[in-house]
């Protein structure tokens, strides 16, 4: 099993790495608690996704030694143009950094205001998961794939 009841520890946890991420880098950069885990109620694999958002990617290379040593692994883009990506295996989180302006902000946000505000969709998307954890037990990439359909719709709604 990889899907997580929601945990009133991940706001804590994403308040500690923030503080963290802070603390380490060096230049302007905003921060928000993104994906599932920010969402109360919302079933989650139990990982913290963060979100920053800065003036200037070309920041992110400079402050990528700063987040290593605070235990980030930095992996470039990671398949997504115009993103910096660091991922943490200690305490599993996935940082992704972006520019201000990327339609990929909104996308992340609106999917947290919108889940925050629907029960019915939250509702929803916890029973997708829940099924499609059932169907996909051993393959977390059919599982993510067969739910891209729910947050495209989502996106549709901002």
């Amino acid at each position: 099993m990889y899907l997580h009841p929601y945990s009133k520890k991940w706001p804590e946890e994403y308040l500690k790495e923030e503080r963290a991420i802070l603390a380490a880098y060096s230049g302007s950069i905003q921060l928000h608690h993104i994906g599932s885990t920010a969402v109360e109620g919302l079933f989650s694999k139990d990982c913290i996704d963060i979100l920053g958002v800065v003036p200037d990617l070309k920041q992110v290379k400079i402050n990528s030694d700063f987040l290593q040593n605070i235990g980030f692994k930095y992996k470039s883009s990671y398949g997504i143009e115009g993103r910096e990506y660091f991922s943490k295996q200690a305490r599993k989180v996935h940082f992704h950094i972006f520019e201000e302006g990327n339609i990929n902000i909104k996308k992340h946000l609106g999917f947290i205001q919108i889940m925050r505000s629907r029960p019915d969709l939250l509702a929803e998307l916890n029973s997708l998961k829940l099924a499609l954890e059932n169907k996909y037990p051993l393959d977390k990439d059919s599982y993510q794939k067969e739910k891209v359909f729910f947050y495209n719709e989502i996106h549709k709604m901002f």
